[in-house]
């Protein structure tokens, strides 16, 4: 289940507010005496990013105990069925997208303490890997969840995502988004505090391919694409995923539904906006998770056109 998606929410709350007050934090620095540096890596940066991780992993603890583990005391169980059907396994993206997230923000923190690129990318992987697994933990629990080594190793691939487009840097041509539109209003009828996040039939998950960056470089073909212009392909489910949202046959309607593909073009942000200043560069950083409506072709179930789709 999408749960991490609460942290990642908090995470990214607490890096802006880092990167937001990284002038004055900065200043702070400067006129600080520093006794002990090793390494390029400043004692007091290190303070302030764990002390704001810190408050970002007890405040979600604390959010989830409350919300989805408060009188959990079931016996421990892994779930090897209904988890790899529930939302056409939608939510694996989710959980992929949430680690990747998660690695890359420590790592920025971590680069920003003095720490190596490839170090802070590769702690920020273990951290992503370590918070899936308390949350599976504490799932294993639950009464109607259960421990998923498929949601576990989705949070984990995305955890070191970063840590391979660092590695790989061809790997950095392509990026994954996210798009949610409310084409229907089913999931609401039936849970009317409902969320986007377990909206999964309203969702769609996208790799963008930024082109240029693959391109022989001086080739007639690189010097004539548009360096911001990238193409993207989506993946999404229809309506009939939300059959087992109605409570009946619950069980029996897991894992209904039908996948939608789309091909569509896509913006780089980081090719449009200049990335001289800590804002524009935050800036930047959110919108690349964004998908933007632009004109799309959904290729199946059946083919169709939209000038602009979510």
């Amino acid at each position: 289940m999408n749960y991490c998606s609460r942290y990642i929410l908090i995470v990214i709350a607490s890096s802006l507010w880092l990167k937001s007050n990284a002038q004055v934090i900065d200043t702070i620095v400067a006129t600080t005496p520093i006794t002990s540096k090793s390494s390029g890596i400043d004692p007091l940066r290190v303070g302030l990013v764990a002390g704001t991780s810190s408050g970002a992993l007890v405040g979600v603890y604390i959010y989830m105990q409350n919300v989805w583990w408060s009188n959990q005391h079931n016996k421990f169980k892994i779930d090897h069925d209904q988890d790899y059907k529930y939302a056409k396994n939608m939510d694996k993206m989710g959980h992929f997208i949430g680690g990747s997230v998660t690695a890359e923000l420590f790592g920025e923190a971590f680069q920003w303490a003095g720490m190596k690129k490839s170090s802070s990318y590769l702690y920020g992987g273990l951290i992503g890997v370590t918070i899936q697994g308390i949350i599976e933990i504490k799932d294993g629990f639950a009464p109607t969840y259960g421990y998923s080594f498929g949601d576990l190793a989705a949070g984990s691939a995305g955890s070191f995502l970063p840590l391979l487009q660092y590695h790989v840097p061809a790997a950095n041509a392509f990026r994954i988004k996210l798009s949610y539109y409310k084409h229907d209003n089913y999931y609401y009828k039936v849970y009317p505090y409902a969320n986007v996040i377990d909206d999964y039939s309203n969702q769609t998950y996208w790799l963008s391919c930024s082109v240029n960056d693959l391109l022989p470089k001086g080739s007639k073909a690189e010097k004539i694409w548009p360096d911001f212009l990238t193409i993207a392909g989506g993946w999404g489910v229809d309506e009939t995923l939300n059959l087992y949202n109605t409570g009946v046959n619950s069980y029996v309607n897991k894992g209904r539904g039908h996948y939608e593909y789309y091909l569509s073009v896509d913006i780089d942000w980081r090719k449009i906006i200049k990335q001289n200043t800590l804002f524009k560069r935050s800036v930047t950083y959110a919108l690349n998770y964004i998908k933007i409506p632009l004109p799309t072709v959904r290729l199946g179930p059946s083919v169709q056109y939209h000038w602009a789709f979510w």
